[in-house]
């Protein structure tokens, strides 16, 4: 197998940061690795112009899917056109989507799935891949005597990056996947907001220290100044203070963003759980003992609602 493929989300045509983060990565991989060229799969059509910073991309492939995959024979077109195209190894961000359709084609492909990946490595005899585990308070490093096999990364994925050469066009095509009478998509609620959460670069997440969800709007003035997603603790979501999509954690969604801002969340482990792969956490609380700040890289010991003000004051001073 000498071709790569990589599954991107995107959103209203646009490609979201991690999958082009992805898409960095998988360029730099076929270099290294002597693969010859990348297919892209994406699920919305997209103009080719998305593609212009990579050379080695041969073709976008749109699939129309009717909605998760829960047998082989739905995915039969898109397991065809692998085979013709001679691919061998897949990559992608995990998602719902994507994590429906790949444990197929770890079936039917017979390779291996390894998921949350963080990082990826050719070592002499295979490859080798450390990936999240225990809700991201450990990393595993295994390895795969195998060519083939397919790579779910974790959104705070790293790699090593290098320079993309442009490509002028590529070409594209549409596949068209089976439906299945037992699983049928009724109808579909896209969230709405500007920001997507799991993609966000800038979060400000808030808890029960703001006492009454009439208390948010100085949170989502600070998130509109900064160009940051909201998010909040599950207490805050169970009370039906804030939409259930905002709750972020081990039991809600886990982010990655390069700044995490804190405000009035104790730090409780499910919830660390959900914001550990952030590069850059700060904790606004008013407990010196909250346990939060052990985790925090920068720390106000504070009330939100004095702090909060005083921080959207200078932000827009500036």
């Amino acid at each position: 197998m000498k071709n790569l493929a990589v599954f991107v989300d995107s959103k209203n045509g646009q490609i979201s940061e991690s999958s082009k983060r992805l898409l960095d990565l998988s360029s730099s991989w076929l270099v290294q690795n002597g693969l010859e060229g990348i297919y892209v799969y994406g699920f919305e059509e997209q103009s080719s112009d998305s593609f212009n910073s990579y050379s080695s991309i041969k073709e976008y492939i749109h699939i129309s899917i009717p909605g998760l995959v829960n047998n082989n024979q739905v995915i039969a077109p898109l397991l065809e056109d692998i085979k013709q195209k001679e691919i061998g190894q897949f990559f992608y961000v995990k998602s719902l989507l994507v994590d429906s359709i790949a444990a197929f084609l770890a079936e039917s492909l017979s390779i291996p799935l390894v998921s949350n990946v963080l990082k990826l490595a050719k070592v002499s005899d295979g490859f080798q891949l450390t990936k999240s585990i225990f809700s991201g308070k450990a990393t595993l490093t295994t390895e795969i005597n195998n060519n083939s096999f397919i790579a779910a990364f974790n959104k705070s994925f790293t790699f090593e990056t290098t320079s993309q050469a442009g490509n002028s066009a590529i070409s594209q095509a549409v596949i068209a996947l089976g439906t299945d009478a037992q699983n049928k998509l009724i109808e579909n609620y896209p969230l709405t907001g500007a920001i997507p959460l799991p993609d966000a670069a800038i979060v400000v997440g808030a808890g029960r220290g703001f006492k009454d969800p009439s208390n948010w709007g100085i949170v989502e003035d600070l998130a509109k100044e900064l160009g940051a997603a909201t998010a909040c603790s599950k207490p805050v979501s169970d009370l039906n203070w804030r939409p259930h999509h905002e709750h972020v954690g081990q039991t809600g969604v886990k982010i990655a963003p390069k700044l995490y801002i804190a405000c009035g969340i104790s730090g409780a482990i499910q919830h660390l759980a959900g914001v550990n792969g952030s590069r850059k956490i700060v904790v606004i609380n008013n407990d010196p003992e909250a346990p939060f700040f052990k985790h925090a890289d920068y720390g106000i010991v504070g009330d939100v609602f004095d702090v909060l003000p005083r921080l959207l004051n200078k932000l827009k001073s500036h």
